[in-house]
């Protein structure tokens, strides 16, 4: 294992930071999305079947016990940016709004996106799209999407944003280094021209 800055990960690059297991979901303006892999984190949405994440026992439960599991493993918390999360309900409503906070389930519309990169789980796990009054958007073994009682206890693996120069831990196996050259090839080439850069990498092989 060694150590680099996320920024310099790809979509669908997995890392280790805090003794937890993650993947490369997006780069952004702000930070590098990203999502826990490869762990059994199990909760209620909501012990009182409330289907609004803002107000939920899943929210209090990463905001406290499951945060502070993963400082005392390692994390920093200056390491971490915010993210605001959409609260659209399946059907479009958005009564509930948005909430900004610094770990979630994915919602149904960012399953969708990432789908691809995102492993499936061996359990079903929540997401924070609220589906009709007390029920919740979740994500079968498979990867498609159906819905619960909110207060049923399912996995999650949540969602979090790191800042861009945080330092994470890779597999040199997973090709991080070829991918960054790769990167400042491009950008050469961008800059002087395929021509150009390579009768200079030329004349350095030889």
């Amino acid at each position: 294992m060694t150590k680099c800055a996320i920024k310099n990960l790809n979509p669908g690059d997995r890392f280790g930071y805090g003794m937890k297991s993650a993947i490369v979901l997006d780069k952004m303006d702000d930070g590098v999305l990203c999502m826990v892999v490869d762990e059994n984190y199990q909760c209620e949405f909501d012990k009182d079947n409330n289907n609004n994440f803002v107000a939920s026992t899943l929210r209090r439960e990463l905001d406290s016990d499951y945060a502070q599991q993963w400082l005392n493993e390692g994390a920093n918390f200056r390491d971490f940016e915010a993210m605001e999360v959409d609260l659209t309900a399946d059907d479009g409503l958005d009564d509930y709004g948005t909430c900004t906070c610094f770990f979630a389930p994915r919602t149904c519309d960012q399953h969708r996106k990432y789908r691809k990169l995102i492993p499936n789980c061996d359990n079903w796990e929540w997401t924070a799209t609220p589906f009709s009054t007390n029920n919740v958007r979740a994500v079968n073994t498979d990867g498609s999407l159906h819905y619960s009682l909110a207060h049923y206890a399912y996995w999650v693996r949540p969602l979090f944003k790191l800042k861009p120069d945080t330092e994470v831990e890779v597999d040199t196996t997973n090709s991080v280094e070829e991918s960054s050259l790769m990167d400042v090839m491009r950008k050469l080439v961008d800059e002087h021209g395929f021509p150009e850069v390579m009768d200079t990498l030329a004349k350095v092989i030889a």
